[in-house]
């Protein structure tokens, strides 16, 4: 991935950081999301992700939340550069 590619929260590496461009699915689980602060503009950073498809850990507003794969999926992001 290169700086600027538009991706989803499960496919960023891990310390990657970028910023929320759009989130899709259904009302209830956007109204979710925006309610743990994961909406468009933010900034966000990828903490972790478990092994086939497991949880994935997104750190908001120094805040780390947990989301499952499905819910990652749907987070798209811009991403930034990551220090070498």
């Amino acid at each position: 991935m290169q700086e600027g590619d538009l991706v989803t929260a499960a496919e960023m590496a891990d310390g990657q950081q970028g910023v929320v461009v759009r989130v899709d699915g259904e009302q209830m689980m956007q109204d979710r999301l925006e309610a743990l602060g994961i909406r468009p503009g933010r900034k966000i950073r990828k903490v972790s992700s478990a092994f086939m498809k497991g949880p994935t850990v997104i750190e908001v507003e120094g805040c780390s939340i947990a989301v499952g794969f499905g819910m990652a999926s749907r987070i798209f992001a811009k991403t930034e550069q990551t220090a070498p």
